[in-house]
């Protein structure tokens, strides 16, 4: 079964999110279901609108990951991050990446093209990828922190009717 995920970039990570879009296919047996940024121009200062798209694609249920593409992928993640339920995260190394998913079940990263080559994003990318949050195998710690961010995300923000899904803080 295809892993469905929401890719998207600036101007600048236009290149990087083509190869990346074509690794994730091709090695990783993804299906990408959100690319709205088909030329480099469909990028310029539309950062905050694509994370806003992402992260209710993300909600709705209609793929559970993310990546996006930038000078550095902190801009976005922000953005992402003021959605119920989304935790998103700018990771510049596989470790990183591979603790974002397996301690806090992020289900956007953020990637730098000044920070890292394209190379070693797809390192970071399959530490993150490949090693999904297993309910029956995480920390205890981490599953209790994923149910205190939902009663955040509660107390703070307003959780919208289309979320179609539990957003990974408890098992389906």
């Amino acid at each position: 079964m295809k892993t469905k995920i929401a890719l998207a970039c600036d101007d600048l990570g236009f290149e990087t999110k083509e190869a990346l879009k074509k690794y994730l296919i091709e090695e990783k047996n993804a299906e990408v279901v959100f690319d709205p940024v088909q030329v480099p121009e469909d990028g310029i200062n539309t950062f905050a609108k694509l994370a806003d798209e992402m992260s209710v694609m993300i909600q709705k249920d209609v793929c559970r990951l993310g990546i996006y593409i930038c000078g550095t992928g902190i801009g976005f993640t922000c953005q992402a991050n003021k959605h119920w339920g989304i935790r998103s995260t700018a990771v510049t190394n596989p470790y990183s990446a591979k603790r974002a998913r397996l301690s806090n079940n992020v289900q956007i990263i953020g990637l730098g093209l000044r920070v890292n080559g394209l190379e070693y994003m797809k390192q970071i990318v399959d530490a993150w990828y490949d090693e999904p949050f297993d309910f029956k195998t995480a920390r205890e710690n981490s599953k209790n922190n994923l149910l205190e961010a939902e009663k955040n995300d509660d107390l703070l923000l307003k959780k919208p009717d289309h979320v179609a899904w539990n957003m990974g803080f408890r098992p389906d």
